[in-house]
């Protein structure tokens, strides 16, 4: 019953929430419910279901829609009985509205200024330092049978060279959790395993088992390199929206850090005494 109560209240939330965005468009925007004579659209319904907490999103829109419709229903009620009651007039009302259209007026602001500032060549040189530190790496995969002395593994190497399919020596002799999947140890950047197996790994081609055990910490291992490839960054247009995000974030921070320094600006503690500036915005 409590998490009956904590998910309606979160859906009373959202859809409040609706109050603070901004019209949708009659243009593909289907009409979800009429009341009185208002229409409640799709995109209403899909901004209430984004303002939903994460848990309740992953049950999905189908699974919560029902309910999700009748608290836009209520909501829309509750606005048509309150303009009838003229509300609209209300003081309370209209000091809401005014703190809202101040949130309102500085976040249009900043993303004009965002805009403003988010040219071509930002985005292409954020691009190329993403580059610069997202250079092709190489990767192996590689199969391994992890045995706990160098006679042990001696002896696999014997049966491999023997005739025997690594994969049948990884399950029936590794000690190590891969045996279970053959010795599969998956693709691996070279600093993603022990450095005596990496250099040992990275320097044998494709279809090479190592001729003598390589010892690690963890024991002596038998290695075998399945395939060798090269991962290159993704293309502009792969990675394009998390460059603008992260560069319309900077150039957030960097004009807010700037209005703050040119502006006269007083700041007091919570006993009234003045504080000095963080040293952020010196």
């Amino acid at each position: 019953m409590p998490c009956h109560t904590s998910a309606r209240a979160a859906i009373v939330a959202a859809t409040l929430a609706l109050m603070s965005g901004f019209p949708a468009t009659a243009q593909n925007d289907p009409v979800v419910a009429t009341v009185e004579g208002h229409d409640i659209r799709h995109s209403e319904m899909v901004r209430a279901f984004s303002s939903l907490p994460q848990q309740m999103q992953q049950t999905g829109l189908e699974k919560i829609y029902p309910q999700l419709l009748e608290r836009l229903i209520q909501q829309q009620l509750l606005i048509v009985e309150g303009r009838k009651n003229n509300l609209e007039n209300n003081p309370k009302v209209k000091r809401q509205l005014k703190r809202m259209e101040d949130v309102l007026i500085g976040e249009v602001y900043l993303n004009q200024l965002i805009e403003q500032n988010l040219t071509p060549g930002v985005v292409e040189r954020r691009y190329q330092e993403f580059l610069k530190k997202n250079p092709p790496v190489e990767e192996v995969r590689a199969r391994h049978v992890l045995l706990k002395t160098e006679t042990d593994a001696k002896n696999v190497i014997g049966h491999i060279d023997a005739g025997k399919a690594f994969e049948a020596a990884a399950k029936e002799f590794s000690t190590g959790p891969s045996a279970a999947n053959s010795g599969d140890l998956g693709y691996f950047k070279r600093g993603d395993m022990v450095k005596p197996f990496s250099d040992a790994a990275f320097a044998m081609k494709a279809g090479e088992v190592t001729p003598i055990p390589v010892k690690t910490r963890f024991g002596w291992h038998v290695i075998k390199v399945e395939d060798r490839r090269t991962v290159t960054p993704p293309s502009f247009e792969e990675i394009r929206p998390r460059i603008l995000r992260d560069a319309g974030r900077a150039i957030a921070v960097s004009v807010m850090r700037q209005m703050v320094e040119g502006a006269k600006v007083e700041r007091f503690g919570l006993d009234g005494k003045p504080l000095p500036a963080p040293l952020t915005a010196q």
